[in-house]
């Protein structure tokens, strides 16, 4: 459907509002207007050419630059030389502890992830990383757990220590689901606003401007015990309705995607 004009200068006004933190972020961080437009340039054809291969097989130059409104010449030079997109770096082994974490299969009589056996092509740590993917090597999961520092190996099996408190260790890790997050959070909005359905995703805002900065060790403190009480509740209510994890509905649809994020900001500067 064609917009008209006052649409289209809306949406750009929509725009521009998802675009404030990210140019924001970039001033903090001394990056330029030129690196920011060459950023988005390689993306308009990344993501341009994931778009087009949900329709079709066929990828080609002048599709992209159709649709990106880049020219050839430059989607050829940037389509050429795009190294392969890296979401699932961090969405499969983030998917692998969820389902350690909920997957009565997986866990202790207590309900705790318990030790996998890891070694072979029937170990139990590749049973837990195939009902997540088939796509990805068990032993190339297992590597990145144990880079992320998130598992040990011991005499009982591979085991996991600290499900999410290693990731902000690493920068490229914690930006890589912040990526997803964001993504996520603008589907929210998309569907809650724009495809209103009788029910609408869940989306909370709550803050506190004014609040004694000697509180604030306290408050994320409690933020994040509370936060992980939270994330439980919710992966015990999602395993009872996802087929990976209770495949007892065999002729029941199954594919559709929930996302829950919780996160929360606690600064003496932030203004």
């Amino acid at each position: 459907m064609k917009l008209n004009t006052d649409s289209r200068k809306q949406q750009l006004g929509w725009t521009r509002l998802l675009l404030r933190p990210i140019v924001r972020f970039c001033l903090r961080r001394s990056q330029t207007y030129q690196d920011l437009s060459t950023v988005m340039k390689e993306l308009f054809v990344e993501i341009a050419a994931e778009e087009i291969e949900k329709l079709s097989d066929k990828i080609n130059v002048s599709r992209i630059s159709v649709l990106t409104g880049l020219n050839r010449r430059e989607v050829t030079r940037i389509y050429k030389d795009q190294e392969p997109s890296r979401n699932e770096t961090i969405s499969i082994p983030l998917r692998v502890i969820g389902q350690w974490q909920s997957d009565k299969r997986f866990q202790s009589k207590s309900g705790r992830p318990r030790s996998l056996s890891f070694d072979g092509e029937a170990s139990e740590f590749r049973a837990l990383v195939t009902t997540v993917s088939t796509y990805v090597h068990p032993s190339t999961v297992q590597f990145e757990l144990e880079r992320m520092g998130v598992v040990e190996r011991t005499k009982s099996g591979l085991k996991l220590t600290s499900p999410m408190s290693r990731i902000g260790a690493n920068p490229d890790q914690t930006f890589e689901l912040l990526s997803q997050d964001s993504e996520a959070l603008i589907r929210c909005v998309e569907e809650n606003t724009l495809e209103r359905q009788p029910l609408t995703n869940h989306h909370i805002r709550t803050e506190y401007d004014n609040v004694y900065v000697a509180e604030l060790p306290a408050i994320r403190k409690w933020l994040q015990v509370e936060g992980e009480k939270f994330q439980k509740r919710v992966r015990e209510f999602l395993a009872k309705r996802d087929r990976d994890v209770t495949p007892k509905r065999e002729e029941s649809l199954a594919g559709a995607k929930v996302v829950v994020t919780s996160f929360s900001v606690t600064s003496p500067y932030w203004k």
